[in-house]
């Protein structure tokens, strides 16, 4: 029976069975993986302290753009990604927030209360496993499992968004990255006819050039011919650097093993994971119980004055909020007058 629990530092996670969980990873990263971010993303002291000192510069110079810049984990989450490079990082920074007034409609008060029907019908989820090289792996089910009539394709990208917004927060996930296994079984027109070009530019826009996030690998499984269909909506917008990490596989799972080990894939997909699926509901639960964070970005971006009341960020532990790592001050006087 799957359970809900809180670790020793008070943060939740979900266990599935023994030796399976689904948790947000917020520790530091093992010593090898800091050796893969020396190597991979040029991240040494001294590159760190250069680049943060220059990114803050940039920010400060900014009238317009609110975020929390004097908090180095909020800058690693844009500088690891660009490996170091602050320009880099402050023009995605930009990237980012101005996807989210571009697109109100996927973007606005996005919060695990608004977002969660895509978990909740087990459309978009967690695996409780990393793969061999320590990449966060999503499943989104972009099939028969979905009913549109339930879960909206507006709805399914919030979720999507969710999943990725908690995943940037880990510095595991930052230093390795993340992959994407679409499962395409059961495709049909109910389905395709929610992909419409608009959402297409939309979509591929988010993932080339907003988020945050090193995306290694896109695995689409259980694609049949209708699927062509689908693709050629999303086909004019792929750039060449996503195009060469998109792997069809369709029912060829030995394909999809050569790329992930099969002990971090269930049996479904060829693996050897014993783990049943997690229950999209629990999820669901579990980023609720980090919805202080989510608040906490939704203050973050351009701004149209500067008259804006800022909000004072401050840091919070223990079982009220596990799993917190910064608040916005008022809900601490909140907590203390409860």
């Amino acid at each position: 029976m799957q359970i809900e629990k809180v670790d020793e530092n008070g943060r939740p996670y979900i266990e599935i069975s023994e030796g399976y969980t689904v948790r947000l990873e917020y520790e530091e990263v093992p010593e090898e993986y800091k050796e893969k971010a020396r190597k991979e993303l040029r991240e040494t002291p001294e590159i760190v302290e250069a680049s943060m000192k220059e990114l803050r510069e940039l920010l400060e110079a900014d009238e317009k753009l609110y975020v929390p810049v004097e908090h180095d984990d909020f800058l690693l989450k844009f500088l690891r990604p660009t490996k170091f490079y602050a320009k880099s990082a402050y023009e995605l920074m930009k990237r980012y927030y101005q996807f989210k007034i571009k697109y109100p409609k996927y973007c606005h008060n996005l919060l695990p209360s608004t977002g969660k029907l895509g978990f909740e019908h087990n459309i978009v989820n967690f695996q409780p496993k990393r793969d061999q090289h320590g990449r966060r792996i999503l499943l989104l089910k972009g099939g028969g499992d979905w009913d549109p009539s339930k879960v909206s394709v507006v709805e399914l990208f919030r979720a999507l968004q969710l999943s990725l917004e908690a995943a940037m927060l880990e510095p595991m996930t930052q230093i390795n990255g993340c992959v994407t296994i679409f499962d395409m079984e059961g495709l049909s027109w109910t389905q395709i006819m929610q992909y419409t070009p608009s959402f297409a530019l939309m979509f591929l826009e988010w993932v080339q050039e907003c988020i945050p996030l090193r995306l290694k690998a896109v695995h689409i499984v259980n694609n049949m011919y209708i699927f062509n269909m689908l693709f050629a909506i999303f086909k004019p917008f792929i750039g060449a650097k996503l195009r060469k990490r998109i792997h069809f596989h369709g029912k060829n799972y030995a394909s999809l093993l050569k790329h992930i080990d099969p002990e971090f894939l269930r049996p479904r997909y060829g693996g050897t994971m014993p783990c049943e699926d997690v229950d999209g509901n629990l999820v669901a639960s579990l980023l609720e119980k980090s919805s202080d964070e989510y608040e906490l970005a939704n203050t973050f971006g351009f701004v149209d004055n500067n008259n804006m009341t800022k909000p004072v960020i401050v840091p919070v532990t223990g079982e009220k909020k596990p799993g917190a790592k910064y608040v916005i001050a008022k809900d601490v006087v909140e907590q203390e007058n409860n």
